[in-house]
């Protein structure tokens, strides 16, 4: 039996693994096999754009960590391109970005895991039971095998479709948006991050990150729009600014959630906790999701280093702050994707760098990417 079995090893989880309380017995679960080198695993690839933006930094600084080279993706660089086409009016907006390679990153942070921590790479959860004192977890590999584990807490890292919050509150399980990011070859656009918003075709973005010479380009919907609709309108839009060129080279989907309001927040109870994402602790404005992840596991750990009787209390004071940057993100969401609103600041230029230029009309608008807030968030 173990004191904590954590479900997923991104940067939630790995923060609770690596600053959790030595002499706790650990078991570290994730669906990918994070226990191989990248080219020789089949598992699933996190579909994320890679982008930390400056809290993400200020968290890792903060935790003292500093990027290596290897987690670095190229190219650097410091704006974001925004085409409204119901204006037919693009700017640019200044930002500050680290591009990263994503499965990088969090090989990197699983560097940093004690190595007392048990893992099981391959394996997802699929049931948990917390009928007895000790809840259950029942795990299945990707080769169809399953086993199931004990543990005095039950750690949901998983992210937006966790299966620890699907037990927790099953009415808020469903994570609400669907994301799809293809990859492609890098057109003749110089390779500055653009970002697509379209209220025919979304009421959230699309964006499309540079990744040395290919691009990244994808787009978020709610449940019961066309996804693959969405990112048709996408792909054209971005294959006019001459962002993309040629045959798409990968598709994944995933799925998304977006809090709108406290409700949406699930932090758990004693033996069943959430952080990140599956806690709903994510940019409701711009998806960024990883400044959230760190700190929402550090408060985890820190609450977990007086024991694991009353961790859940005192995590939900030392996340507090957490919740709150999210409810203050959700309210920035309701203002700035009000079109009216978005007009006028388009309209204006605040905060933009250069001069307005006309967009090609049709398609779709390029508004801000995943890994971080632009004009959706003028003040990230």
């Amino acid at each position: 039996m173990y004191d904590v079995c954590i479900i997923g090893a991104g940067p939630a989880g790995s923060a609770v693994a690596r600053l959790m309380r030595p002499g706790l017995r650990v078991l570290l679960v994730d669906k990918r096999r994070l226990d191989r080198e990248p080219q020789d695993s089949q598992s699933p690839v996190k579909l994320c754009g890679g982008l930390l933006a400056p809290s993400a930094q200020r968290e890792l600084a903060r935790q003292r960590l500093a990027l290596p080279a290897r987690v670095i993706s190229a190219p650097q660089l410091f704006a974001v391109r925004a085409v409204d086409r119901d204006l037919s009016i693009e700017r640019h907006y200044q930002r500050f970005y680290i591009n990263t390679d994503r499965e990088a990153f969090d090989r990197w942070l699983l560097e940093f895991v004690p190595r007392e921590v048990d893992t099981a790479f391959g394996f997802s959860a699929y049931r948990i039971d917390t009928s007895e004192v000790v809840p259950q977890v029942w795990l299945r590999s990707t080769s169809g095998s399953s086993a199931s584990v004990c543990a005095k807490v039950i750690i949901g890292a998983d992210g937006a479709n966790s299966m620890v919050r699907r037990t927790l509150c099953p009415r808020l399980a469903e994570p609400g948006y669907v994301a799809l990011q293809g990859l492609f070859s890098r057109g003749s656009d110089e390779g500055s991050y653009g970002a697509f918003f379209d209220e025919h075709v979304t009421d959230f973005y699309g964006w499309s990150i540079p990744k040395g010479p290919r691009v990244a380009l994808g787009v978020a919907v709610g449940r019961g729009r066309d996804a693959r609709a969405a990112f048709h309108a996408v792909k054209s839009q971005a294959r006019e600014l001459g962002i993309i060129e040629g045959d798409r080279l990968a598709l994944e989907s995933a799925p998304l959630r977006r809090p709108r309001s406290m409700r949406d927040v699930v932090l758990g109870d004693d033996r069943l906790i959430c952080v990140g994402e599956a806690a709903g602790l994510i940019s409701a404005s711009s998806a960024e999701g990883i400044s959230y992840a760190l700190r929402s596991g550090a408060a985890l750990a820190s609450a977990l280093q007086h024991g694991i009787d009353g961790a859940s209390s005192r995590y939900r004071s030392l996340v507090a702050p957490v919740v709150a940057d999210t409810l203050l993100k959700v309210a920035k969401a309701r203002v700035l994707y009000s079109t009216p609103l978005r007009r006028a600041i388009m309209r204006s230029g605040i905060t933009a760098i250069g001069e307005a230029h006309r967009a090609p009309a049709g398609g779709l608008h390029p508004l801000l990417g995943r890994g971080g807030d632009s004009l959706v968030d003028l003040a990230p």
